[in-house]
């Protein structure tokens, strides 16, 4: 069985990481079912915790239908991410097909 902590401050990715956690998913704002993290807050992790970092990439709270903007937004987080993330990103969104 794979432990994964969904962590949202550095020093929550610390103790997953000293508790034994197998990965961490990293987000931001967990009481609103999170969004992306800071760049600042990612870099500091990824240096620092020696396990597997997930990162959430979620514009906002509320629903996972996003508009066009927001999708960029997105897109431009992924671009800002990939070189600090060890194996993967979370996407999280609906795709509105209409009526």
């Amino acid at each position: 069985m794979i432990l994964e902590i969904c962590a949202n401050s550095y020093q929550s990715a610390v103790n997953a990481n000293i508790a034994g956690a197998h990965r961490i998913e990293l987000c931001s704002e967990i009481s609103v079912g999170g969004t992306t993290p800071s760049y600042g807050l990612l870099k500091k992790v990824m240096a620092d915790i020696n396990i597997p970092v997930h990162v959430l990439i979620r514009p906002r709270s509320g629903n996972f239908t996003y508009s066009g903007k927001e999708f960029d937004i997105m897109k431009e987080n992924i671009r800002l991410c990939k070189d600090c993330v060890q194996k993967s990103l979370l996407v999280e969104l609906l795709l509105h097909m209409g009526c």
